[in-house]
């Protein structure tokens, strides 16, 4: 796909009488418009396996929120996808570094983001978390080693990381039921990066919160495609959530929404909301969730443009000489599917991944890339130009992606 292939024409959105049928699953609107031209970019899982072309990108016109069609090709391929899933299969199950961008030091993703949160919000001395899709316990590990005096429980789909998670001090159980069969009730719940894989996140709210005792925190953590496109790839994700659609959906769950972070973790959301003593749902009526100010129809339209030009410029390193690619993660392995596996090796500043093979390549430190080679840093321009920053040597080429508007 190329830049120049990008259609602006919103009247050309609306080729799919199949996607003018769907209802919004945020707003419950009917008519979603089709981004046709993201049906041929390769995809990536949120556990990072590349996965085949063939999405399809969709925009609410009513509420203005961007999600995937949810139609039974999506259902049956998430199916699949989550009957081998491996969390963070890149590090043998360590949660992701977050890397601070002045001073390239590194933090796990939950430590960074509870680290604001007690800097935000005053916690009490005791109470009950819980966990919402807890994986193997990054939330919960970070959580008891900030806290005392705390009992946190965590849900999964499956008890595979059972021993690994019972054994954090604090956790009374994991559970394996529906989040809103779990025991009694909590002064938090978190869910970090779970509501962008719920087909009905509204009714999914409207279940959980009776578990959150009257004046409890809800803390959600949301992957932001505005500030990081390659999100929309993610054939996991349903819902691509900006900082307007996901106040609205709170507080029409009846939260009061007391802070949205885009600056606690890199590229992604932060959102804190506290359940009222008297809990007033909104009705859910088709269509009452609040048009943003912003185009999102143009803003996904840039985005893609620009995954384009990523795409094109891999394509173009790749064809003339041997490349690596920095990251392991989302991006990095996007891109290596895109060039068809033409790229000669990672680089990772994670010292957790560095020195292991990921997609059969080498994984190396930047300081050990090897002389004269030449890197491609597939990640937003600013992120990517901080990175430039920090890793540069004369000895090596280094690309950066296209600049991005914001």
């Amino acid at each position: 796909m190329n830049s120049h292939d990008i259609q602006s024409d919103s009247d050309k959105l609306k080729t799919d009488p199949a996607s003018m049928e769907m209802a919004c699953h945020l707003c419950g609107a009917a008519g979603l418009w089709e981004f046709p031209e993201f049906r041929a970019f390769r995809r990536i899982t949120s556990d990072c396996r590349p996965w085949p072309a063939g999405g399809r990108l969709c925009v609410c016109p009513t509420c203005g929120s961007v999600q995937k069609l949810i139609d039974e090709v999506w259902n049956r391929e998430v199916e699949e996808l989550y009957a081998g899933y491996a969390i963070y299969d890149q590090a043998e199950g360590a949660e992701q570094a977050v890397f601070d961008q002045s001073s390239g030091e590194a933090s796990s993703r939950s430590q960074r983001l509870l680290t604001a949160l007690c800097r935000e919000i005053d916690l009490p001395a005791k109470g009950r978390m819980l966990d919402v899709g807890c994986g193997n316990g990054a939330m919960l590990r970070a959580f008891s080693k900030a806290t005392t005096g705390w009992s946190m429980a965590g849900t999964e789909l499956s008890d595979k990381y059972r021993r690994l998670v019972e054994d954090i001090p604090g956790v009374e159980s994991l559970y394996t039921c529906k989040p809103e069969e779990v025991p009694g009730q909590f002064d938090l719940v978190s869910m970090v990066h779970v509501l962008e894989h719920i087909p009905e996140p509204a009714a999914f709210l409207d279940r959980l919160l009776p578990k959150l005792v009257p004046g409890g925190l809800l803390v959600v953590e949301l992957p932001y495609h505005v500030a990081n496109p390659f999100e929309l790839l993610i054939v996991d994700h349903c819902t691509h959530f900006a900082a307007a659609t996901a106040t609205s959906l709170l507080e029409r769950s009846g939260l009061e929404v007391l802070s949205v972070a885009q600056n606690w973790v890199p590229k992604e959301l932060t959102l804190v909301a506290r359940k009222p003593v008297l809990l007033t749902p909104v009705c859910a009526t088709p269509g009452n969730l609040a048009m943003p100010a912003m185009n999102w129809q143009d803003c996904v339209e840039q985005r893609i443009g620009w995954l384009s030009r990523v795409s094109s410029l891999g394509r173009m390193l790749s064809s003339q000489r041997e490349i690596g690619l920095f990251g392991t993660s989302i991006a990095g392995t996007w891109l290596f599917a895109e060039v068809d596996g033409a790229v000669s090796f990672f680089v990772d500043e994670d010292p957790k991944r560095v020195g292991k093979r990921w997609q059969d390549r080498p994984v190396y430190d930047p300081r050990h890339i090897p002389s004269g080679s030449c890197l491609m840093i597939p990640l937003p321009f600013a992120l990517a130009a901080s990175i430039f920053r920090r890793i540069a040597r004369p000895d090596i080429e280094i690309r950066l992606p296209p600049r991005m508007i914001v």
